[in-house]
């Protein structure tokens, strides 16, 4: 089994019910939702697609806080350096601001305006009338849709928009298990978003994507339960050449403050025209697993692309030829948290730690707790043993589905009330064992989170033992 997750964007390629069977099948452990497009209708139709095929994918809803998109206009523009581009300021123009009233407003003539990832470049040279004019820089192609990145700009003060927040709340309603929110900047903004997730199971999830997500990483961890790289906007922001630092940086501080991270954007950009990926793609992913990523994520290869099953398929080949070249890593992330995840940091930096020694005789590490973060911890330090969890909800199974490490999580069927030490090594054991995850004989490392216990009588399990 691979210890490194896959996220997948869903679109119109992967919207046929066997497509998705067959990315679930090789591999595909979360689904996510493009929030710039997505609407209630394709919520509801992801939601059945993904959970007529299994109820432990989860589910991820992006929404875009302040990007600016272009409108869908019929046809891409053929355009070349010099050319001259109108953006008008309302659906009477050919091309305009979707979803950014009077943006000309905020914007100054030799301004840059990078379209999407990067593959059109344009400079204001004129704001006219409601009108800018924008000369082509670089670029053979203006796509309908397509962001509209404007670095060093200032045009808005709120995270969310209102079809952010619309969103949100029906993806809450649907139980989705992840939000990944666009350009967070600083603390303030996860703590807006936040507010919306409060009484929930819903984790939030950072992308960072600028400067000044950068330079406020370690606030914004405080805030969150994970970060994804987000290489688009990075490189739209601080230039292409800062992009694997930026990355490395980002992995390396999420790691140390024991929160998920995620490496997203072009990964295997190449496959959503060729069944094949470019060596210098599979050298990325590959890259991206070995700097320490719980999940890597497919965009447009997923969503759009002709060859959606491919993507994941090699994607998986990748990871898990890469994850036998990782070395464990004892880490103290998490440890100047408060109490509980501090005790809980500590106890499984000890699993790990036993672990490693114990060596290759033992097969697997087996834990059980209420929400799995005993499980996620431990799997952190890259150990070479798989760990299984077992939670008490479905919904906490699905936290750690993108979580590197956590093989398998499943819901238990133990009552702590009544349980006595011995009945909850044989009831684990067993279930194990008839789920295919261990042999008769394999030794395993059993540990329980003391804190969910509700037997004052019983004391934390922490022991090896052969199933």
């Amino acid at each position: 089994m691979k210890k490194t997750k896959i996220i997948c964007t869903i679109g119109p390629s992967s919207w046929d019910p066997e497509i998705i069977r067959k990315m679930i099948n090789l591999g595909m452990n979360c689904a996510r939702v493009n929030g710039a497009f997505a609407d209630a209708n394709e919520l509801d139709k992801v939601t059945k697609l993904v959970r007529d095929v299994s109820d432990k994918v989860s589910l991820m809803m992006d929404i875009k806080g302040p990007e600016v998109r272009l409108n869908k206009f019929s046809n891409p523009i053929t355009i070349k350096p010099g050319d001259i581009v109108k953006i008008g300021n309302s659906p009477d123009s050919e091309i305009y601001p979707s979803n950014f009233k009077d943006l000309y407003k905020h914007l100054l003539v030799g301004q840059k305006i990078v379209i999407g990832d990067g593959d059109v470049e344009l400079k204001i040279v004129k704001i006219e009338n409601e009108n800018i004019f924008a000369e082509v820089v670089f670029g053979e192609e203006l796509k309908p849709g397509k962001s509209m990145n404007l670095p060093g700009s200032n045009y808005t003060s709120s995270i969310l928009t209102d079809k952010d927040i619309e969103n949100l709340k029906h993806s809450l309603k649907l139980g989705w298990d992840f939000v990944s929110a666009s350009f967070v900047q600083n603390a303030n903004a996860a703590r807006e978003i936040k507010k919306y997730l409060n009484g929930t199971n819903m984790k939030l999830i950072a992308k960072i994507e600028d400067s000044s997500g950068l330079e406020n990483l370690d606030e914004i961890l405080n805030e969150v339960d994970g970060v994804m790289v987000a290489r688009g906007g990075l490189g739209v922001e601080l230039g292409l050449e800062k992009v694997p630092i930026a990355q490395k940086k980002i992995i390396e501080r999420a790691k140390k403050a024991g929160k998920i991270v995620i490496t997203a954007t072009q990964m295997l950009e190449s496959m959503i025209n060729s069944p094949k990926p470019t060596r210098a793609e599979v050298t990325d992913v590959a890259t991206a697993v070995l700097l320490g990523s719980d999940s890597l994520m497919l965009s447009g290869e997923s969503s759009v692309g002709a060859y959606p099953v491919e993507a994941v398929g090699y994607m998986a080949k990748i990871a898990l030829e890469t994850e036998q070249y990782i070395s464990p890593e004892i880490c103290n992330g998490g440890l100047d948290r408060p109490t509980k995840s501090k005790l809980l940091s500590a106890l499984a930096k000890a699993a790990a730690q036993f672990a490693t020694e114990y060596g290759t005789s033992l097969k697997a590490i087996l834990t059980i707790s209420e929400d799995g973060e005993i499980a996620r911890l431990i799997a952190m330090n890259k150990i070479l043993q798989p760990v299984h969890a077992f939670v008490s909800r479905i919904e906490f199974a699905r936290h750690l589905s993108i979580v590197w490490g956590v093989v398998t999580a499943d819901v238990f069927n133990i009552d702590f009330s009544v349980a006595d030490k011995d009945e909850i090594l044989k009831i684990v054991s067993s279930q194990a064992r008839s789920l295919g995850y261990v042999d008769p004989g394999d030794k395993v490392l059993l540990i329980s989170d003391p804190l969910v216990q509700h037997n004052q009588r019983l004391l934390s399990v922490f022991e090896v033992v052969e199933v």
